[in-house]
């Protein structure tokens, strides 16, 4: 599973920045926001950690003091990850299979 997490310098421990050099990130936005995967018990223990928030955890004061390019990149998150959950007719199929019809 993947998790966008926002790290907080100010709150952070370093317990948390231990945590988070081991973690496997799969893209980097900034220095502290980034993609994670793990398993959904590392992903649940990161986010609790000191410092580390969620998208889904960030309130209006800690978005204003997001860049620019980090608000645009959890943006971008979101839109990817808002389509996953919708089905896609022939998903894996190239288009000369038989019975496959083009979007």
């Amino acid at each position: 599973m993947e998790q966008v997490v926002i790290v907080d310098p100010d709150k952070a421990n370093a317990g948390t920045w231990s945590a988070l050099l081991q973690a496997r990130k799969t893209q980097e936005f900034s220095d502290r926001v980034f993609v994670v995967e793990a398993e959904k018990p590392v992903i649940d223990a990161l986010r609790a950690l000191p410092g580390v928030k969620t998208p889904a955890q960030l309130d209006p004061a800690s978005t204003a003091g997001l860049s620019l390019v980090e608000r645009l990149s959890l943006s971008a998150w979101a839109e990817r990850t808002a389509g996953m959950d919708k089905p896609r007719t022939g998903n894996g199929l190239n288009w000369g299979h038989k019975g496959f019809q083009a979007p």
